[in-house]
């Protein structure tokens, strides 16, 4: 049974098509449309960039077959005319890549409907005269579109009007200046040749054909004067269908059916103010990479417009809810993919598919069936989105419910210039505050609107986390920064915005004063409170490190940009309760400086092999800091074990004392081929010092030993616990 696609309305939200959909196997289909054909009273050339369903002559002009047609011919001289009182076709069928000379009494016109000819079909050419079509769907300069043949083999050019395209001495002259769609043209060749008329609909943006971002690569199309990006923005960490998406500092998506593959293809789906990373600028990077944005209501009415047929740019049609515009749906649609033979003519390369959405209470539909875009224009708690659907030629405009997971485009900021902005650096540096600020250009474009800082305990903070406004305008100003917290450190960012978006400086790092100690109780870290011990002279984190998207024990971990880590048995309540687990490599961020900072917070680091010796000697009841007994490999020490050990979670009552609160626990390890094992048994830390070039030192607790375990290991792939020590 053929599939019929569906759109309905609920109270001005888009509700698409209840039904969920499996994916469909992506085919490519012949695009159809239709074309108006203008013919002056008098003579006119004509054309069409479409093969009409049926092409007997007398069929396809058959809106003009009248007393006011004189004749139509084609370049054999072939006509189709009236003797006596029956019309006679002497040229037979309508052929799509020729033209025709037709004289009529009146102006008047006809429309052909059929299948697209590629716009870079090649069109051969003899030795003398012929009609040839215009395919391509836009006007064109006559030099620029006769290109491939302009040169000793082309005599002229001509058009309806006699206006030519020729040699004049030794330069080529346009007296035709733009060709048109819908009109033919008379060209006259000294020898045989090929034209293929250039093709600027679906080329790259100059200068930016690519962009990679958070590791995946993306086209870009020029369309107009707006560089889009050329497939649907797929960053995030995927989240269930189920869940709705949080604040949470962690970019999220969802793939339809809760299956990745479908983000590979389609894109992912986000929450409107995921997309918008929390703030209600209209104009916003939002999860676009940086020179990017989201675009808004009026950029997809310029969208819209400029590849519409019929409604040009500006037109009030673009205005209007629901379907809009002639055949902007078929031009932006890619050519395949979509259902019940709903593909689009991929014109300008926009490839636009059919991911469908999930909806609020956590379903998938429409796969196959609609493609549905948000814009980062709100009204009144909703948004205005864009949707093409498979058995629609125009697009549809409305809003929606933000809780909605519907796809993103990125646009190029164009049209002005976004502020540049440098961060000063911090000082003044108290318990609960600092100061800081900026230096602002407006680099000639548009009024600076607001400037001040930003902070935050995760990198690159923005307007989503706290700020201050200090006016507007260009030039150096200063930002009082308050509400720190004392032992805690901070990354700052000056900012300025205009109406191209929000433009960010570079990021300046402090720690504030300690409140009462060198050591904080606690401290935050990517949203997650740690405790904190002083030991000795030493301040270490009291608790394992648990940060980073968790991966499958079976994967490697690798220099992409994004913290990874294990949680033991692929089960993420072990991660909160033991920490996550770290190939050395990841832990370190690909350096091998010991002592780096690696996955740990501003003002923390690593601890090296002689820092782990430090801890060691000062818990020992008997072979205290600097003895020899550190120095040696396997089970060191006397009672350095039990004491570092937590007094919990321990197999067979192998638990410790805990006396100076380390609280080591016993979260076993990722082994280098994928298992996990030893969980309760052992726990095993990393340090950041190397033994060789081939080898890194490690460290073992166990639940029977008392003593603590030093060994080198050139295993470097396999999932370690992490602890963090102050600066």
């Amino acid at each position: 049974m053929k599939k019929i696609c569906k759109l309905g309305l609920v109270i001005l939200v888009l509700i698409i098509n209840q039904q969920a959909f499996s994916q469909k196997e992506i085919e490519k289909s012949p695009v159809r449309g239709e074309q108006q054909i203008e013919v002056s009273e008098g003579f006119s050339f004509v054309s069409s960039r479409f093969i009409p369903g049926n092409p007997d002559m007398e069929e396809v002009v058959q809106e003009i077959l009248n007393d006011d047609l004189q004749y139509i011919r084609n370049s054999s001289g072939a006509m189709l005319r009236k003797i006596g009182p029956n019309w006679v076709n002497g040229i037979g069928d309508w052929i799509g890549i020729e033209g025709y000379l037709i004289k009529n009494n009146v102006a008047g016109q006809f429309t052909i409907e059929g299948t697209l000819i590629p716009q870079d079909t090649p069109i051969e050419l003899s030795t003398g005269f012929q009609f040839v079509s215009y395919l391509p769907t836009n006007e064109k300069d006559a030099l620029e579109a006769f290109s491939s043949i302009i040169g000793d083999n082309l005599l002229y050019v001509r058009n309806s009007e006699g206006n030519m395209l020729r040699k004049i001495g030794p330069n080529w002259i346009n007296g035709i200046g733009d060709c048109n769609p819908g009109e033919g043209y008379l060209v006259k060749m000294n020898n045989d040749d090929v034209l293929i008329y250039p093709s600027t609909l679906g080329v790259p943006c100059p200068g930016i054909p690519t962009v990679t971002y958070e590791g995946q690569v993306y086209n870009t199309v020029l369309i107009g004067n707006q560089c889009w990006f050329k497939e649907n923005l797929n960053i995030g960490e995927m989240i269930n269908g189920s869940e709705g998406m949080t604040n949470n500092g962690v970019i999220e998506k969802y793939c339809y059916d809760n299956d990745s593959t479908n983000c590979e293809t389609y894109g992912g789906l986000y929450q409107w103010n995921e997309m918008m990373e929390y703030t209600t600028f209209q104009v916003t990077q939002g999860i676009c990479p940086a020179g990017w944005h989201l675009p808004t209501d009026d950029e997809w009415k310029i969208l819209e417009g400029t590849v519409d047929s019929q409604y040009p740019v500006g037109d009030p049609e673009w205005d209007e809810m629901g379907y809009r515009g002639y055949d902007v749906g078929i031009n932006l649609k890619s050519t395949s993919g979509w259902d019940s033979g709903g593909n689009g003519s991929g014109l300008y390369g926009f490839s636009a598919l059919p991911g469908g959405n999930r909806i609020t209470n956590g379903n998938f539909i429409s796969l196959g069936y609609n493609g549905n875009w948000w814009s980062s224009t709100e009204t009144n708690s909703y948004a205005f989105t864009r949707s093409l659907v498979c058995n629609a030629d125009k697009s549809f405009r409305t809003i929606s419910i933000m809780g909605y997971g519907i796809s993103v485009r990125c646009l190029r900021y164009s049209g002005g210039q976004l502020p540049t902005v440098t961060t000063a650096t911090i000082t003044s540096i108290t318990q609960t505050t600092a100061t800081s600020g900026g230096n602002v250009s407006d680099n000639g474009g548009f009024p600076v609107t607001a400037r001040g800082v930003c902070w935050s305990t995760n990198e690159n903070p923005t307007l989503n986390d706290d700020y201050t406004t200090d006016g507007s305008g260009t030039g150096i100003f200063i930002s009082e920064i308050t509400g720190l917290t004392a032992n805690t450190s901070y990354c700052v960012r000056a900012y300025a915005t205009n109406r191209q978006g929000v433009a960010y400086g570079n990021q300046e790092t402090c720690t504030t004063q300690s409140g009462g100690g060198d050591c904080p109780e606690t401290f935050t870290y990517q949203g997650q409170v740690y405790e904190a011990v002083s030991i000795g002279d030493q301040c270490w984190m009291a608790e394992n490190l648990n940060i980073g998207t968790m991966i499958n024990g079976n994967e490697n971990m690798s220099d992409d940009g994004v913290m990874e880590k294990y949680c033991y048995d692929n089960d993420p309540a072990n991660c909160e309760f033991y920490g996550g687990l770290y190939q050395w490599n990841e832990m370190m961020q690909y350096t091998t400086t010991q002592g780096v900072q690696g996955i740990c917070p501003i003002g923390w680091h690593l601890p090296t092999d002689d820092e782990w010796k430090m801890l060691e000697g000062t818990v020992d009841s008997q072979y205290p800091v600097g003895d020899p007994i550190w120095n040696l490999e396997g089970w060191r020490g006397y009672d350095v074990g039990e004491k570092l050990k937590s007094s919990i979670g321990w197999n067979s009552g192998g638990n410790g004392i805990n006396d100076f609160e380390f609280t080591a626990l016993p979260g076993g390890y990722r082994n280098s081929d994928g298992g996990f094992g030893n969980l309760t048994i052992r726990a095993c830390f990393w340090p950041s010092s190397e033994y060789s070039s081939y080898e890194v030192w490690g460290r073992t607790l166990q639940y029977d030993q008392d003593e603590v375990f030093r060994y080198h290991t050139g295993n470097e792939l396999n999932g370690l616990s992490a602890r963090c020590l102050q600066d």
